[in-house]
């Protein structure tokens, strides 16, 4: 059976991955994740997990590619990974009291024949609505770097989040009820409905 290759540094991936007990080789892609001007976001997240799956795939004689890509979107616009407080602070402002969604792209590519499938999966997030204060607290705990988003849900951001429609893994990052799917259709699992994934060779 073919091991699981994460194309991926993000070390919420990882600890999914390790939570849910499935195998996996770490390789992490460096692929320009830029989403293009005007482009359906759907689409664009799918095209970088596939960019992802694809960069990686060529190193490995066998095994299954798992490329991943996450955006949060709000009122129209795309919410990156803040480079400073300020821009975190103005991504929770505009987070504040409402909703928004999150998208994952997800593929899974077979090194050795080429063949992937790819998935996108959405989750609506729900802020209660946040003092200043409480604003300025979270800010100051530094859980905002190198978030989608400018927050955590897995951390001190759950106390803020009034509900979740869909899929709270992927919120942090890899919907794994998509990845059960796709590694299904490879036969990565012995039989359908059961959840112990094949051990690595």
């Amino acid at each position: 059976m073919d091991h699981l290759i994460l194309a991926s540094k993000s070390p919420r991936r990882r600890e999914i991955l390790d939570r849910i007990g499935i195998p996996y080789i770490l390789c992490g892609s460096e692929i320009d994740e830029s989403l293009g001007e005007g482009r359906n976001i759907r689409s664009a997240v799918m095209g970088i997990s596939k960019r992802k799956a694809g960069a990686i795939a060529p190193r490995f004689s066998k095994g299954l590619v798992l490329g991943a890509d996450t955006v949060v979107l709000c009122k129209g616009r795309v919410l990156g990974k803040p480079l400073n407080i300020e821009t975190a602070e103005e991504y929770l402002r505009l987070l504040n009291g409402g909703g928004h969604q999150v998208l994952s792209g997800v593929t899974v590519m077979n090194s050795g024949s080429g063949v992937e499938y790819s998935a996108v999966s959405t989750t609506s997030v729900y802020f209660s609505e946040m003092t200043r204060d409480e604003i300025g607290w979270y800010l100051s705990l530094g859980e905002w770097f190198d978030k989608a988003g400018g927050y955590a849900i897995q951390g001190t951001a759950s106390l803020f989040i009034d509900r979740i429609d869909g899929s709270y893994y992927n919120v942090m990052g890899l919907p794994v009820e998509q990845l059960f799917r796709l590694l299904k259709r490879f036969s990565y699992f012995r039989s359908a409905g059961e959840y112990s994934p094949v051990k690595k060779p």
